[in-house]
């Protein structure tokens, strides 16, 4: 079996130097781990329906319940 050889993959890596010993590379424009700063407005009104639609919900379990069990 013919070992496989290692190849270059970057021939000048971006490694930015700091008082640590660890080399760090920069962060990309945009995370993807990193949170948003707030809430859209579409985002605060659905939250603001939350709570009803779960009462729906159970309510509409409740009903269902009722009619399997009666």
């Amino acid at each position: 079996m013919e070992h496989e050889r290692e190849r270059l993959v970057q021939d000048d890596p971006e490694v930015l130097e700091g008082d640590d010993e660890l080399p760090r590379q920069p962060s990309f424009p945009r995370d993807a781990f990193t949170p948003e700063p707030g809430p859209s407005p579409g985002e605060r009104k659905a939250f603001r329906l939350l709570p009803l639609v779960w009462i729906v919900v159970l309510v509409l379990a409740a009903i269902i319940l009722y009619a399997v069990f009666r």
